[in-house]
């Protein structure tokens, strides 16, 4: 199932398509067809924990939606078309794990929280100590 809709010959995938994919594995291991060596390599791609983690959560994603589409179809590989197949196909994706734009069929579970949205470097200088309970180093 996976092999006809993803290539496994990669080098290296995009954010996007690295979490797309993980989607994939997940709702493929729900209907019987595992693929652990595609899935651990896709996770090496990750550079943090954070990385990993949504790469976790989009194959735990992916296996709860069969769950819930599963009962309208009549067979596995209807189930598997209609959550992969017939899916349009993704825009263009990032060059890294980060994504900026969730397209629509990304599970909610696996978006970017939106407290994170419009915070720069300088935003984050006002989560320090306050001055007077820094102390001073001289």
């Amino acid at each position: 199932m996976y092999e006809r809709a993803f290539d496994t010959d990669w080098e290296t995938l995009s954010g996007e398509g690295a979490i797309r994919r993980t989607y994939a594995l997940g709702i493929a291991a729900e209907l019987g067809y595992r693929n652990a060596e595609e899935r651990e390599r896709i996770r090496a791609l990750a550079s943090n924990a954070y990385e990993r983690s949504v790469l976790d959560l989009a194959f735990e994603e992916g296996k709860r939606q069969v769950q819930d589409v599963r009962p309208h179809h009549e067979s596995d590989e209807d189930t598997w078309e209609a959550l992969i197949e017939s899916a349009e196909s993704p825009s263009p994706p990032p060059e890294s794990l980060t994504v900026e734009d969730r397209p629509a069929e990304i599970p909610d579970a696996v978006d970017r929280p939106p407290l994170l949205d419009g915070f720069d470097a300088g935003d984050l200088e006002r989560l320090t100590f306050p001055s007077l309970l820094r102390r001073d180093e001289e």
